[in-house]
Protein backbone atom coordinates (compact mmCIF):
# COMPACT_ATOMS: atom_id res chain seq x y z
CA UNK A 1 0.00 0.00 0.00
CA UNK A 2 2.88 2.47 0.58
CA UNK A 3 4.62 1.63 -2.97
CA UNK A 4 1.42 2.71 -4.24
CA UNK A 5 0.37 5.92 -2.19
CA UNK A 6 4.33 6.63 -2.73
CA UNK A 7 3.63 6.40 -6.81
CA UNK A 8 0.21 8.56 -6.57
CA UNK A 9 2.16 11.09 -4.65
CA UNK A 10 5.17 11.53 -7.18
CA UNK A 11 2.66 11.49 -10.28
CA UNK A 12 0.58 14.24 -8.01
CA UNK A 13 3.39 15.92 -8.31
CA UNK A 14 4.83 15.98 -11.70
CA UNK A 15 0.87 16.54 -12.52
CA UNK A 16 1.13 19.77 -10.24
CA UNK A 17 4.61 21.08 -12.65
CA UNK A 18 3.03 20.52 -15.40
CA UNK A 19 0.40 22.56 -14.28
CA UNK A 20 2.21 24.98 -12.86
CA UNK A 21 4.71 25.31 -16.34
CA UNK A 22 2.25 24.70 -19.10
CA UNK A 23 -1.29 25.44 -17.69
CA UNK A 24 -3.56 27.34 -15.32
CA UNK A 25 -5.89 27.00 -12.77
CA UNK A 26 -9.03 26.41 -14.81
CA UNK A 27 -7.46 23.86 -16.75
CA UNK A 28 -6.46 22.19 -12.96
CA UNK A 29 -10.39 22.26 -11.98
CA UNK A 30 -11.47 20.52 -15.42
CA UNK A 31 -8.18 18.18 -14.66
CA UNK A 32 -10.29 17.48 -11.35
CA UNK A 33 -13.37 17.36 -12.74
CA UNK A 34 -12.41 14.92 -15.48
CA UNK A 35 -9.88 12.41 -13.48
CA UNK A 36 -13.32 12.64 -10.58
CA UNK A 37 -15.95 11.32 -13.09
CA UNK A 38 -13.66 8.76 -14.75
CA UNK A 39 -11.13 7.69 -12.26
CA UNK A 40 -12.94 8.41 -8.96
CA UNK A 41 -13.97 6.14 -6.17
CA UNK A 42 -14.81 3.39 -7.58
CA UNK A 43 -11.54 2.98 -10.28
CA UNK A 44 -9.05 3.75 -7.37
CA UNK A 45 -9.40 4.52 -3.79
CA UNK A 46 -6.71 3.79 -0.70
CA UNK A 47 -9.55 4.69 2.03
CA UNK A 48 -10.88 7.87 1.40
CA UNK A 49 -7.79 8.50 -0.97
CA UNK A 50 -8.36 9.02 -4.45
CA UNK A 51 -6.98 10.11 -7.66
CA UNK A 52 -9.31 13.54 -8.20
CA UNK A 53 -8.91 14.07 -4.05
CA UNK A 54 -5.00 13.94 -4.68
CA UNK A 55 -5.48 16.04 -7.98
CA UNK A 56 -7.19 19.01 -5.95
CA UNK A 57 -4.79 18.69 -3.37
CA UNK A 58 -2.21 19.76 -5.27
CA UNK A 59 -4.53 22.49 -7.42
CA UNK A 60 -4.93 23.74 -4.10
CA UNK A 61 -1.02 24.25 -3.61
CA UNK A 62 -1.02 25.21 -7.14
CA UNK A 63 -3.45 28.04 -6.58
CA UNK A 64 -1.53 29.38 -3.46
CA UNK A 65 2.07 29.03 -5.46
CA UNK A 66 -0.08 31.34 -8.07
CA UNK A 67 -1.48 34.11 -5.34
CA UNK A 68 2.20 34.43 -3.97
CA UNK A 69 3.39 34.85 -7.62
CA UNK A 70 0.83 36.94 -8.83
CA UNK A 71 -0.33 34.84 -11.72
CA UNK A 72 -4.13 34.45 -9.97
CA UNK A 73 -6.85 37.18 -10.15
CA UNK A 74 -8.06 38.20 -6.76
CA UNK A 75 -11.55 39.62 -6.98
CA UNK A 76 -12.93 41.38 -3.54
CA UNK A 77 -16.09 39.22 -2.08
CA UNK A 78 -19.43 40.11 -3.20
CA UNK A 79 -23.07 39.06 -1.56
CA UNK A 80 -22.98 35.77 -3.60
CA UNK A 81 -19.82 34.30 -2.60
CA UNK A 82 -20.57 35.32 1.12
CA UNK A 83 -24.11 32.97 0.37
CA UNK A 84 -21.76 30.43 -0.45
CA UNK A 85 -19.78 30.37 2.65
CA UNK A 86 -23.57 30.87 4.80
CA UNK A 87 -24.60 27.88 3.45
CA UNK A 88 -21.61 25.47 4.19
CA UNK A 89 -21.58 27.23 7.67
CA UNK A 90 -25.18 25.97 8.19
CA UNK A 91 -24.43 22.37 6.96
CA UNK A 92 -21.44 22.92 9.05
CA UNK A 93 -22.93 23.42 11.82
CA UNK A 94 -25.79 20.98 11.04
CA UNK A 95 -23.53 18.38 11.21
CA UNK A 96 -21.35 18.81 13.99
CA UNK A 97 -24.36 19.45 16.41
CA UNK A 98 -26.22 15.92 15.12
CA UNK A 99 -24.36 12.53 14.96
CA UNK A 100 -21.58 12.99 13.01
CA UNK A 101 -20.71 9.68 13.47
CA UNK A 102 -23.62 7.61 12.24
CA UNK A 103 -22.40 4.93 9.62
CA UNK A 104 -18.90 5.11 10.26
CA UNK A 105 -18.91 9.43 9.98
CA UNK A 106 -21.16 9.51 6.91
CA UNK A 107 -22.42 12.72 7.44
CA UNK A 108 -18.86 14.34 7.93
CA UNK A 109 -17.92 12.69 4.84
CA UNK A 110 -20.88 13.82 2.89
CA UNK A 111 -20.41 17.27 4.08
CA UNK A 112 -16.15 17.53 3.12
CA UNK A 113 -16.29 15.41 -0.75
CA UNK A 114 -19.97 16.40 -1.42
CA UNK A 115 -19.75 20.13 -0.43
CA UNK A 116 -16.31 21.42 1.11
CA UNK A 117 -14.16 20.14 -1.68
CA UNK A 118 -16.68 22.05 -4.17
CA UNK A 119 -16.62 25.05 -2.57
CA UNK A 120 -12.93 24.89 -3.36
CA UNK A 121 -13.59 24.11 -6.58
CA UNK A 122 -15.41 27.30 -7.05
CA UNK A 123 -13.02 29.52 -4.88
CA UNK A 124 -10.25 28.75 -6.77
CA UNK A 125 -12.20 28.52 -10.36
CA UNK A 126 -13.17 32.03 -9.43
CA UNK A 127 -10.27 33.79 -8.17
CA UNK A 128 -8.36 32.48 -11.59
CA UNK A 129 -7.57 34.66 -14.36
CA UNK A 130 -10.05 34.07 -16.73
CA UNK A 131 -9.36 34.64 -20.49
CA UNK A 132 -11.18 33.94 -24.06
CA UNK A 133 -8.80 30.93 -24.73
CA UNK A 134 -9.85 29.32 -21.02
CA UNK A 135 -13.57 29.96 -21.58
CA UNK A 136 -12.88 28.31 -24.58
CA UNK A 137 -11.20 25.57 -23.29
CA UNK A 138 -14.45 24.83 -21.12
CA UNK A 139 -16.97 25.02 -23.55
CA UNK A 140 -14.66 22.85 -25.17
CA UNK A 141 -13.91 20.06 -22.74
CA UNK A 142 -17.04 19.61 -21.36
CA UNK A 143 -18.67 19.46 -24.99
CA UNK A 144 -15.70 16.31 -25.77
CA UNK A 145 -16.57 14.99 -22.31
CA UNK A 146 -19.91 14.49 -23.05
CA UNK A 147 -19.43 12.81 -26.43
CA UNK A 148 -17.76 10.42 -24.60
CA UNK A 149 -20.39 9.93 -21.99
CA UNK A 150 -22.88 9.93 -24.60
CA UNK A 151 -21.08 7.26 -26.56
CA UNK A 152 -20.73 4.87 -22.95
CA UNK A 153 -24.24 5.54 -22.64
CA UNK A 154 -25.27 3.82 -25.70
CA UNK A 155 -22.74 1.13 -25.48
CA UNK A 156 -24.42 0.57 -22.04
CA UNK A 157 -27.42 -0.03 -23.38
CA UNK A 158 -26.63 -2.10 -26.08
CA UNK A 159 -24.64 -4.16 -23.81
CA UNK A 160 -21.69 -3.59 -26.04
CA UNK A 161 -18.73 -4.28 -22.69
CA UNK A 162 -15.94 -4.39 -24.78
CA UNK A 163 -16.05 -0.55 -25.41
CA UNK A 164 -17.24 0.64 -22.24
CA UNK A 165 -14.38 2.43 -19.80
CA UNK A 166 -13.79 2.12 -17.51
CA UNK A 167 -14.65 -1.46 -16.91
CA UNK A 168 -16.12 -1.10 -13.78
CA UNK A 169 -19.26 0.34 -15.54
CA UNK A 170 -19.68 -2.94 -16.50
CA UNK A 171 -19.42 -4.64 -13.31
CA UNK A 172 -22.25 -6.57 -11.89
CA UNK A 173 -20.73 -5.60 -8.45
CA UNK A 174 -22.68 -2.26 -8.90
CA UNK A 175 -25.88 -3.34 -9.89
CA UNK A 176 -28.06 -0.19 -9.29
CA UNK A 177 -29.56 0.89 -12.50
CA UNK A 178 -27.67 -1.08 -14.74
CA UNK A 179 -28.17 -1.16 -18.45
CA UNK A 180 -29.29 2.86 -18.57
CA UNK A 181 -26.73 4.97 -19.52
CA UNK A 182 -24.94 5.63 -16.05
CA UNK A 183 -21.45 6.44 -17.59
CA UNK A 184 -18.74 6.31 -15.02
CA UNK A 185 -21.20 8.15 -12.50
CA UNK A 186 -23.19 5.21 -12.17
CA UNK A 187 -25.92 6.83 -11.99
CA UNK A 188 -27.98 8.33 -15.25
CA UNK A 189 -29.26 11.72 -13.46
CA UNK A 190 -25.18 12.78 -12.69
CA UNK A 191 -23.95 11.30 -16.60
CA UNK A 192 -27.46 12.99 -17.66
CA UNK A 193 -26.62 16.70 -15.99
CA UNK A 194 -22.61 15.98 -17.06
CA UNK A 195 -23.95 15.61 -20.95
CA UNK A 196 -26.56 18.17 -20.59
CA UNK A 197 -23.51 20.53 -19.55
CA UNK A 198 -21.49 19.23 -22.42
CA UNK A 199 -24.39 19.96 -24.85
CA UNK A 200 -24.95 23.51 -23.47
CA UNK A 201 -20.97 23.84 -24.04
CA UNK A 202 -21.02 22.71 -28.14
CA UNK A 203 -23.89 24.63 -29.02
CA UNK A 204 -21.65 28.08 -27.71
CA UNK A 205 -19.42 27.18 -30.57
CA UNK A 206 -21.93 27.38 -33.35
CA UNK A 207 -21.76 31.40 -33.57
CA UNK A 208 -17.68 30.93 -34.28
CA UNK A 209 -17.60 28.33 -36.87
CA UNK A 210 -18.90 28.36 -40.63
CA UNK A 211 -19.94 25.26 -42.46
CA UNK A 212 -17.20 22.88 -41.81
CA UNK A 213 -17.37 23.55 -37.85
CA UNK A 214 -20.91 23.75 -37.62
CA UNK A 215 -21.06 20.49 -39.09
CA UNK A 216 -18.57 19.44 -36.51
CA UNK A 217 -20.76 20.97 -33.82
CA UNK A 218 -24.04 19.31 -35.23
CA UNK A 219 -22.55 15.47 -35.47
CA UNK A 220 -21.08 16.30 -31.13
CA UNK A 221 -24.69 17.72 -30.78
CA UNK A 222 -26.52 14.85 -31.80
CA UNK A 223 -24.04 11.84 -30.30
CA UNK A 224 -24.63 13.81 -26.95
CA UNK A 225 -28.44 13.94 -27.25
CA UNK A 226 -28.49 9.96 -27.92
CA UNK A 227 -26.63 9.67 -24.77
CA UNK A 228 -28.84 11.69 -23.03
CA UNK A 229 -31.86 10.05 -24.15
CA UNK A 230 -30.27 6.25 -23.76
CA UNK A 231 -30.27 7.13 -19.41
CA UNK A 232 -33.61 6.58 -19.82
CA UNK A 233 -34.62 8.94 -17.37
CA UNK A 234 -37.37 11.48 -18.00
CA UNK A 235 -35.89 14.36 -15.81
CA UNK A 236 -32.52 14.56 -17.71
CA UNK A 237 -34.79 14.61 -20.85
CA UNK A 238 -36.56 17.48 -19.62
CA UNK A 239 -33.94 19.34 -18.43
CA UNK A 240 -31.37 19.09 -21.02
CA UNK A 241 -34.11 20.39 -23.26
CA UNK A 242 -35.18 23.50 -20.76
CA UNK A 243 -31.91 24.18 -20.77
CA UNK A 244 -31.33 23.93 -25.08
CA UNK A 245 -34.58 26.20 -25.25
CA UNK A 246 -33.47 28.17 -22.72
CA UNK A 247 -30.21 29.04 -24.92
CA UNK A 248 -32.07 29.22 -28.23
CA UNK A 249 -34.94 31.50 -27.04
CA UNK A 250 -32.19 33.65 -25.14
CA UNK A 251 -29.94 33.95 -28.57
CA UNK A 252 -32.74 34.60 -30.89
CA UNK A 253 -34.13 37.87 -31.67
CA UNK A 254 -37.04 38.91 -29.45
CA UNK A 255 -39.18 39.06 -31.73
CA UNK A 256 -39.23 35.32 -32.70
CA UNK A 257 -39.17 34.58 -28.80
CA UNK A 258 -42.93 34.01 -28.20
CA UNK A 259 -43.60 31.84 -31.75
CA UNK A 260 -41.20 29.64 -30.68
CA UNK A 261 -42.74 29.33 -27.60
CA UNK A 262 -46.14 28.60 -29.06
CA UNK A 263 -44.45 25.72 -31.16
CA UNK A 264 -42.70 23.89 -28.38
CA UNK A 265 -45.94 24.02 -26.24
CA UNK A 266 -48.15 22.43 -29.09
CA UNK A 267 -45.16 19.86 -30.06
CA UNK A 268 -44.33 18.99 -26.60
CA UNK A 269 -48.11 18.81 -26.05
CA UNK A 270 -48.45 16.35 -28.79
CA UNK A 271 -45.67 14.06 -28.11
CA UNK A 272 -46.76 13.89 -24.20
CA UNK A 273 -50.71 12.98 -25.12
CA UNK A 274 -49.30 10.30 -28.17
CA UNK A 275 -46.51 8.97 -25.73
CA UNK A 276 -48.35 9.33 -22.51
CA UNK A 277 -48.28 5.76 -21.53
CA UNK A 278 -45.47 4.74 -22.65
CA UNK A 279 -43.40 7.89 -20.89
CA UNK A 280 -45.36 6.73 -17.87
CA UNK A 281 -44.13 2.88 -18.26
CA UNK A 282 -41.25 1.45 -20.15
CA UNK A 283 -38.51 -0.81 -18.60
CA UNK A 284 -35.06 1.02 -17.88
CA UNK A 285 -33.24 -0.86 -15.40
CA UNK A 286 -32.19 -4.25 -16.56
CA UNK A 287 -33.47 -5.84 -13.53
CA UNK A 288 -35.91 -3.96 -12.37
CA UNK A 289 -39.79 -4.81 -14.16
CA UNK A 290 -42.08 -2.46 -16.01
CA UNK A 291 -44.07 -2.79 -12.94
CA UNK A 292 -41.59 -2.00 -10.79
CA UNK A 293 -40.52 1.44 -12.64
CA UNK A 294 -43.98 2.35 -12.51
CA UNK A 295 -44.42 1.56 -8.77
CA UNK A 296 -40.93 4.02 -7.99
CA UNK A 297 -42.24 6.87 -9.96
CA UNK A 298 -45.88 6.85 -7.21
CA UNK A 299 -43.57 7.15 -4.18
CA UNK A 300 -42.55 10.61 -5.26
CA UNK A 301 -45.72 11.91 -3.44
CA UNK A 302 -44.83 9.80 -0.36
CA UNK A 303 -41.71 10.63 -0.10
CA UNK A 304 -42.79 14.25 -0.34
CA UNK A 305 -45.26 13.79 2.79
CA UNK A 306 -42.94 12.58 4.45
CA UNK A 307 -40.52 15.58 3.85
CA UNK A 308 -43.40 17.90 4.65
CA UNK A 309 -43.98 15.85 8.08
CA UNK A 310 -40.65 15.85 9.10
CA UNK A 311 -40.45 19.66 8.28
CA UNK A 312 -43.23 20.77 10.97
CA UNK A 313 -41.62 18.70 13.58
CA UNK A 314 -38.15 20.48 12.85
CA UNK A 315 -38.80 23.83 11.05
CA UNK A 316 -35.67 25.72 11.64
CA UNK A 317 -33.14 23.44 11.77
CA UNK A 318 -34.34 20.38 10.52
CA UNK A 319 -33.38 16.58 11.62
CA UNK A 320 -29.24 17.55 11.52
CA UNK A 321 -27.30 16.98 8.09
CA UNK A 322 -27.37 13.53 7.20
CA UNK A 323 -29.41 12.54 9.39
CA UNK A 324 -32.92 11.78 7.65
CA UNK A 325 -32.69 8.28 7.05
CA UNK A 326 -32.75 8.23 10.93
CA UNK A 327 -35.81 10.32 11.71
CA UNK A 328 -37.70 9.18 8.89
CA UNK A 329 -38.57 6.15 10.45
CA UNK A 330 -40.34 7.82 13.11
CA UNK A 331 -42.99 8.54 10.41
CA UNK A 332 -43.00 5.90 8.27
CA UNK A 333 -46.15 3.87 10.23
CA UNK A 334 -48.59 6.77 9.39
CA UNK A 335 -51.13 6.48 6.59
CA UNK A 336 -52.14 10.20 5.15
CA UNK A 337 -55.54 9.87 3.52
CA UNK A 338 -54.40 7.17 0.48
CA UNK A 339 -50.69 7.49 1.02
CA UNK A 340 -49.07 4.60 2.66
CA UNK A 341 -45.79 5.90 3.99
CA UNK A 342 -44.40 2.58 5.21
CA UNK A 343 -43.44 2.17 1.01
CA UNK A 344 -40.73 5.13 1.94
CA UNK A 345 -38.83 2.88 4.33
CA UNK A 346 -35.91 2.10 1.71
CA UNK A 347 -35.56 5.15 0.25
CA UNK A 348 -33.62 8.72 1.13
CA UNK A 349 -35.16 11.52 -0.37
CA UNK A 350 -35.67 11.76 -3.95
CA UNK A 351 -36.07 16.09 -4.28
CA UNK A 352 -33.00 18.27 -3.47
CA UNK A 353 -35.19 20.57 -2.00
CA UNK A 354 -37.07 18.96 0.56
CA UNK A 355 -33.52 17.00 1.27
CA UNK A 356 -32.30 20.31 2.27
CA UNK A 357 -35.20 21.58 4.50
CA UNK A 358 -35.52 18.87 6.02
CA UNK A 359 -31.77 17.58 7.37
CA UNK A 360 -31.11 21.90 8.09
CA UNK A 361 -34.56 23.63 8.21
CA UNK A 362 -35.61 27.06 7.02
CA UNK A 363 -32.15 28.01 7.90
CA UNK A 364 -30.27 25.85 5.46
CA UNK A 365 -32.55 25.97 2.66
CA UNK A 366 -32.80 29.77 3.06
CA UNK A 367 -29.19 30.10 2.64
CA UNK A 368 -29.38 27.48 -0.68
CA UNK A 369 -31.68 29.67 -2.14
CA UNK A 370 -29.98 32.59 -1.80
CA UNK A 371 -27.18 31.30 -3.10
CA UNK A 372 -28.46 29.73 -6.07
CA UNK A 373 -30.73 33.43 -6.31
CA UNK A 374 -27.99 35.31 -6.66
CA UNK A 375 -26.11 33.02 -8.92
CA UNK A 376 -29.04 32.89 -11.34
CA UNK A 377 -29.25 36.88 -10.75
CA UNK A 378 -25.55 37.20 -12.06
CA UNK A 379 -25.68 34.67 -14.50
CA UNK A 380 -28.45 36.25 -16.03
CA UNK A 381 -26.61 39.89 -15.76
CA UNK A 382 -23.41 38.61 -16.79
CA UNK A 383 -25.83 37.65 -20.08
CA UNK A 384 -27.31 40.60 -20.80
CA UNK A 385 -24.12 42.88 -20.09
CA UNK A 386 -23.52 45.42 -22.99
CA UNK A 387 -20.00 45.41 -21.80
CA UNK A 388 -18.84 42.02 -21.52
CA UNK A 389 -17.37 40.40 -24.90
CA UNK A 390 -19.40 37.36 -26.05
CA UNK A 391 -17.12 34.60 -24.31
CA UNK A 392 -17.93 36.11 -21.00
CA UNK A 393 -21.41 36.21 -21.71
CA UNK A 394 -21.88 32.82 -23.13
CA UNK A 395 -20.52 31.66 -19.98
CA UNK A 396 -23.24 33.44 -17.95
CA UNK A 397 -25.87 31.24 -20.18
CA UNK A 398 -24.29 27.81 -20.11
CA UNK A 399 -24.30 28.66 -16.04
CA UNK A 400 -28.11 29.54 -16.47
CA UNK A 401 -28.79 26.63 -18.60
CA UNK A 402 -26.75 24.17 -16.29
CA UNK A 403 -29.03 25.37 -13.32
CA UNK A 404 -31.73 25.12 -15.06
CA UNK A 405 -31.10 21.20 -15.60
CA UNK A 406 -29.84 21.24 -12.38
CA UNK A 407 -33.12 22.37 -10.68
CA UNK A 408 -34.96 20.51 -12.95
CA UNK A 409 -33.76 17.06 -11.92
CA UNK A 410 -33.56 18.23 -8.46
CA UNK A 411 -37.10 18.07 -7.99
CA UNK A 412 -37.06 14.38 -8.66
CA UNK A 413 -33.68 13.17 -7.43
CA UNK A 414 -31.15 14.29 -4.02
CA UNK A 415 -28.98 15.34 -6.89
CA UNK A 416 -26.33 17.31 -4.06
CA UNK A 417 -25.67 13.43 -3.17
CA UNK A 418 -24.57 12.58 -6.47
CA UNK A 419 -21.10 11.89 -7.35
CA UNK A 420 -19.26 14.97 -8.81
CA UNK A 421 -22.51 16.80 -9.24
CA UNK A 422 -21.65 19.54 -6.98
CA UNK A 423 -18.04 19.46 -8.50
CA UNK A 424 -19.28 20.87 -11.79
CA UNK A 425 -21.74 22.97 -10.57
CA UNK A 426 -19.86 24.95 -8.09
CA UNK A 427 -17.07 25.14 -10.53
CA UNK A 428 -19.18 26.57 -13.13
CA UNK A 429 -20.71 28.74 -10.57
CA UNK A 430 -17.05 30.40 -9.61
CA UNK A 431 -15.63 30.69 -13.10
CA UNK A 432 -19.52 33.03 -13.67
CA UNK A 433 -18.64 35.00 -10.39
CA UNK A 434 -15.14 35.48 -11.89
CA UNK A 435 -16.39 37.08 -14.88
CA UNK A 436 -18.81 39.69 -12.73
CA UNK A 437 -15.72 42.51 -13.31
CA UNK A 438 -17.25 42.11 -16.75
CA UNK A 439 -21.01 43.23 -15.55
CA UNK A 440 -20.90 46.74 -16.15
CA UNK A 441 -23.72 49.59 -15.81
CA UNK A 442 -22.46 51.98 -18.42
CA UNK A 443 -25.62 53.18 -20.84
CA UNK A 444 -23.72 52.90 -24.23
CA UNK A 445 -23.32 49.29 -25.53
CA UNK A 446 -19.74 47.98 -25.80
CA UNK A 447 -18.26 49.20 -29.22
CA UNK A 448 -16.36 45.51 -30.57
CA UNK A 449 -14.04 44.82 -33.90
CA UNK A 450 -14.50 41.35 -33.14
CA UNK A 451 -16.70 39.82 -36.44
CA UNK A 452 -18.02 36.84 -33.89
CA UNK A 453 -19.14 39.32 -31.47
CA UNK A 454 -20.71 41.40 -33.82
CA UNK A 455 -22.75 38.86 -35.34
CA UNK A 456 -23.93 37.12 -31.72
CA UNK A 457 -24.68 40.98 -30.80
CA UNK A 458 -26.75 40.97 -33.75
CA UNK A 459 -28.28 38.23 -33.08
CA UNK A 460 -29.75 38.85 -29.42
CA UNK A 461 -30.77 43.20 -30.10
CA UNK A 462 -27.20 44.36 -29.14
CA UNK A 463 -25.90 47.81 -31.02
CA UNK A 464 -22.28 47.29 -31.82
Amino acid sequence: MTPIIAIAGIAGLVWAVVLFRYGDLVAGCLAVLLVGSVFGYEFFHLSVITADRMLLGGLIGAYIVYRRLDLADPKPMEKADLAVFLFIGVLFSSTMTSNWKLGGAQPLATLIFFFCLPVAMYWIGRQAKLTERSLLSVFGVLAIFAVYLGLTAFAETRQMWSVVFPRYISSPSYAEFFGRGRGPFLNPVGCGLYMSAGLFGAVQWWPRFRLVGRSVVVVATCAILLGIYCTLTRSVWIGAGLGLLMIIGLSIPKSWRFPMLIAVVIAGSAVLVAKRDKLNNFKRDKHVSVKDMSTSASLRPVLATVAWRMFLDYPLFGCGFGQYKEYDVEYLQLIVGDLDLEKAAPYVQHNVFLAVLTQTGMLGFGAWMIMLGLWTRNAWRLWNSRQAPLWARQHGLLFLALLAAFAFNGMFHDVGIISMVNMLLFFIAGVCQGLTPHICGAAEPRRTTDPVDRRMNRVVGVTT
